[in-house]
């Protein structure tokens, strides 16, 4: 369902800062000439102001100003909020302030009435970006949860990074994206591991992986295959490299094997360097004894697949049973296969429809408790990282 938008400017000084009176004023006025808006019938049309959430979206001048407005479209159908978007262009030198003020409106399905949240856009670039954060909360809507969507790299020692965390509930990142997956997820984990009372993290890309663990986790429910799990020896995972950084492993594989070894109490023991195949292998060991190899593979990039997982295979002891998942070639289907002996299990096929990243991020902000489970699946995948960057 298409969102009616209605938008305005708010004239601000960068030499005089963020003035919130002015903003929430201005707030007012559009929301009362909104109610005065003539329906068919020549009544009043309804309109219902609602808000169930605080939404902040940190973006930089290189994002795509249009793509985040079709973002927030699919974000506001599901879940009306305050959306304060923060567009920081940290590189320039001269200060700028800008700000404007929109109301995001939906019909309800019998259309007698408009549901409606709202939205406030802050630019700034250089010293303005230090009027920003004071601003942030005297903005938000009291007694309703605040997330952090931070499209961009999580810095620990960023100022605005951490004001705004603090302000938060929940913050949402998305790994497909990090420009250097490795010491990305270093930093994240380093974050995790050392503050865990500072954020609670959200990973749009640990979604995406959702339908990969729920197949696998699958296998060990067939009672016949059950006792395998504790005897696997090998993993092997290919994966799309990430355009942005061909020569490292992508983040959705170091995930994958980041929950595996996370669940079943896997430790990394060593590592080898990438060979002319690319392929990273690792040695982990399960209660200091049972040896597991693993291996991931870079594929030859194919449009569209960048950093994408593709296929997992699990093999047990003396190669007696292998469980198989891998996405299909169009994208659109994972598919799954199970060996035991000479016996070929039958395979599942799971329709697998890419969701936007607005239905993702929708996805997100309905979840306010800590996913312990993606926290220590980072924590593995810091471990392998940090082993290979070690050998």
């Amino acid at each position: 369902m298409e969102l009616q938008t209605h938008e305005h400017m708010v004239a601000l000084s960068a030499q005089t800062g963020v003035d919130v009176p002015k903003i929430e004023k201005e707030l007012t006025q559009m929301w009362q000439q909104t109610g005065l808006a003539k329906g068919d019938g020549g009544e009043a049309a309804g309109i219902t102001r609602a808000c169930v959430l605080n939404l902040i979206v940190y973006a930089t001048a290189r994002d795509d100003r249009k793509e985040m407005n079709a973002l927030l479209d699919e974000v506001f159908t599901s879940t009306p909020s305050r959306a304060l978007i923060l567009v920081a262009d940290a590189e320039a030198t001269e200060p700028n302030l800008k700000a404007a003020i929109a109301t995001r409106c939906q019909a309800t399905p019998r259309g007698a009435t408009q549901i409606c949240g709202e939205q406030v856009t802050l630019e700034a670039s250089g010293p303005a970006l230090d009027a920003i954060t004071s601003a942030i909360g005297p903005l938000l809507v009291p007694d309703v949860p605040v997330f952090l969507w931070w499209k961009d790299i999580p810095h620990y020692e960023d100022k605005l990074f951490n004001r705004l965390v603090e302000m938060s509930d929940r913050v949402v990142i998305d790994s497909l994206y990090f420009d250097h997956p490795h010491e990305d997820l270093l930093r994240l984990a380093e974050i995790i591991r050392q503050h865990p009372q500072f954020m609670r993290a959200s990973d749009l890309n640990w979604g995406r992986l959702t339908s990969w663990r729920t197949l696998i986790a699958s296998f060990w429910d067939v009672p016949d295959y059950r006792p395998y799990l504790d005897r696997i020896e090998r993993v092997r995972v290919e994966f799309n490299p990430p355009r942005v950084a061909p020569n490292r492993i992508a983040a959705q594989a170091l995930l994958i094997v980041g929950w595996l070894a996370s669940r079943l109490g896997w430790e990394v023991v060593s590592s080898e360097p990438s060979d002319g195949q690319q392929i990273s292998r690792f040695e982990m060991r399960a209660g200091g004894e049972r040896r597991i190899e693993i291996e991931m593979q870079a594929l030859d990039n194919e449009e569209g697949r960048d950093g994408l997982a593709l296929s997992l295979r699990l093999e047990s002891a003396g190669g007696d049973a292998s469980f198989y998942v891998a996405r299909s070639l169009d994208s659109k289907k994972l598919e799954t296969e199970a060996k035991v002996g000479d016996t070929l299990g039958v395979g599942r096929v799971l329709a697998y429809e890419e969701k936007t990243e607005g239905q993702r991020l929708s996805r997100e902000v309905s979840i306010l408790s800590r996913d312990v489970v993606y926290e220590k699946t980072v924590l593995s995948a810091a471990q392998l990282i940090a082993t290979a960057q070690i050998n």
